[in-house]
């Protein structure tokens, strides 16, 4: 089989971090990154080229084995990124910082990002293209939505669930067995204490429901 060249498709603040972890682990696949912002193309991060944009990188899937690691953090991008490089032929690669805790019964499913001192517990899911940042606790049972977004220091307890495309916020809380819906936001620093519909932006200490999301 072909060696496989790797690229992380975002060359912004979020695709530093995944860059970082694929430097952590040393993997010589990495060969650096794809964005579409014009402006960053043809610039060096991380000691790694930005090269050309989607169509790009669509080319270079007719020509060799290539593997994508998602670095951008809007949800809704990271979809619609996940399901261009699937189209493209590229495999989409799931990452795992060497610091982070991740249980050999946990199910991390394509294109999740586990950043450094993040926990994953046992039997817990992650759903596709879905982000755990950095010390964020997943614990036992837990489901995260395909394409959510558990962000740095945030824990969700045991049994409970976040919603696909929803995002928790620095620092939340989400006690043991409760569920957010889909498409929803958790402010930074809000404990949830009872389940949370979809589609809404909700914060405070507990946290209630603010406002509405308009649906995309």
């Amino acid at each position: 089989m072909s060696h496989r060249r790797l690229f992380v498709y975002g060359a912004s603040g979020h695709g530093k971090v995944v860059g970082d972890i694929l430097l952590a682990l040393e993997n010589s696949e990495f060969a650096g990154f794809v964005d579409d912002k014009v402006e960053l193309q043809g610039s060096n991060l991380l000691g790694r080229p930005v090269f050309g944009d989607g169509h790009w990188l669509e080319q270079e899937c007719t020509r060799a084995r290539i593997g994508v690691a998602l670095g951008v953090a809007d949800s809704f991008v990271r979809k619609r990124l996940f399901e261009q490089c699937l189209r493209w032929g590229a495999e989409l690669v799931t990452l795992i910082h060497p610091k982070a805790s991740v249980s050999n019964s946990a199910n991390l499913e394509a294109g999740v990002v586990v950043m450094a001192h993040a926990t994953i517990n046992a039997c817990a899911r992650v759903g596709l293209g879905a982000i755990v940042n950095t010390g964020a606790i997943v614990e036992h049972d837990v489901d995260v939505g395909d394409f959510a977004h558990v962000a740095p220091n945030a824990a969700m307890g045991g049994a409970s669930r976040l919603g696909n495309f929803s995002h928790l916020g620095m620092g939340a809380v989400v006690i043991q067995c409760v569920s957010v819906g889909s498409k929803t936001i958790i402010g930074a620093g809000s404990v949830v204490v009872r389940d949370m519909q979809d589609g809404v932006v909700a914060y405070g200490v507990p946290a209630r429901a603010a406002r509405s999301i308009e649906s995309q």
